[in-house]
């Protein structure tokens, strides 16, 4: 191999290339193993603001979800399909459509519910599958309904979130209050919309001119006041929404139905793999130098 290298400087840098991606790589994946092992579980109610590792159980959201290849049932769901190359060289499979939902669903630890919104996450489903062949493909705005298509030259890998699995899950935790506005902003839109409604107008119009004046706007505006309190009392009295979504920094998103021991081993494995091939790399690139 050196011999053959010696006459191939384009082999050399290939070489030293592959060395720096594998100790990158490496050093990356011991710190995303590092990060998932050091960052504490923390429980929904009471999980502080900011980056958190969270643990539980998916629920559906209210909006029903399938799964675009076979119509099953899910939270999460993300397919590929692709077509068999010519044969030959250039044999393989060529990437004909792919995609992902980005709908929120719910995930519940029993100390409490946090929405998931799952738009920019890394995902790796424990409930993946991939076949080639025929397939029965959801018919858009037919709940339900599918259609058989696909032959023999097509492949199709499709991964699934299902509502009841253990969800692992790495991102940013945002509580958000019931009342996101100001008393003074609701009376002012309150206001501003009766008085776009007639029949509201009318209540409040005493001598029914079709005007309000400095009277009559101030007893509408006082009626406002009134339902903007009753309103704000009402959400007052409803609890905090908790959504996990992507990092606004370059953290790492991940959702994960493997479980978190098997994930740290997997990535352990990887990144010394990683290592190893950047060690037999920069071994060839320096044995040919000298």
């Amino acid at each position: 191999m050196p011999r053959w290298l010696q006459h191939d400087p384009e082999g050399v840098v290939i070489l030293l290339f592959a060395a720096v991606l594998g100790a990158v790589q490496f050093f990356r994946l011991q710190r995303r193993r590092r990060l998932m092992e050091d960052t504490p579980t923390a429980r929904i109610r009471s999980a502080a603001q900011g980056y958190v590792e969270l643990s539980g159980r998916v629920r559906l959201s209210d909006a029903p979800l399938h799964s675009p290849l076979t119509a099953t049932p899910c939270a999460w769901w993300r397919f590929r399909i692709e077509r068999r190359k010519s044969e030959g060289r250039n044999a393989g499979w060529e990437l004909e459509q792919q995609g992902a939902s980005e709908t929120q669903f719910w995930l519940d630890d029993d100390s409490g519910c946090c929405i998931v919104d799952p738009a920019g996450a890394e995902v790796r489903a424990i409930n993946h599958r991939s076949w080639v062949g025929a397939t029965p493909v959801l018919v858009p705005g037919s709940p339900g309904t599918t259609i058989w298509s696909g032959d023999a030259e097509h492949r199709y890998t499709e991964e699934l979130i299902l509502p009841g699995e253990t969800l692992y899950a790495l991102g940013q935790f945002t509580s958000m209050d019931p009342l996101q506005t100001s008393a003074r902003e609701d009376l002012r839109d309150l206001v501003i919309a009766w008085k776009a409604e007639p029949a509201r107008r009318a209540a409040f119009d005493r001598n029914g001119d079709g005007e309000l004046g400095a009277a009559e706007f101030e007893q509408l505006r006082s009626a406002a006041a009134q339902q903007v309190d009753v309103n704000r009392r009402a959400e007052t009295a409803r609890p905090q929404t908790h959504v996990l979504h992507k990092p606004p920094r370059r953290q790492i998103f991940l959702l994960s139905t493997v479980p978190a021991q098997k994930l740290g081993t997997h990535l352990r494995w990887q990144s010394w793999a990683w290592l190893a091939a950047s060690l037999v790399a920069a071994g060839l690139a320096g044995s040919t130098l000298l």
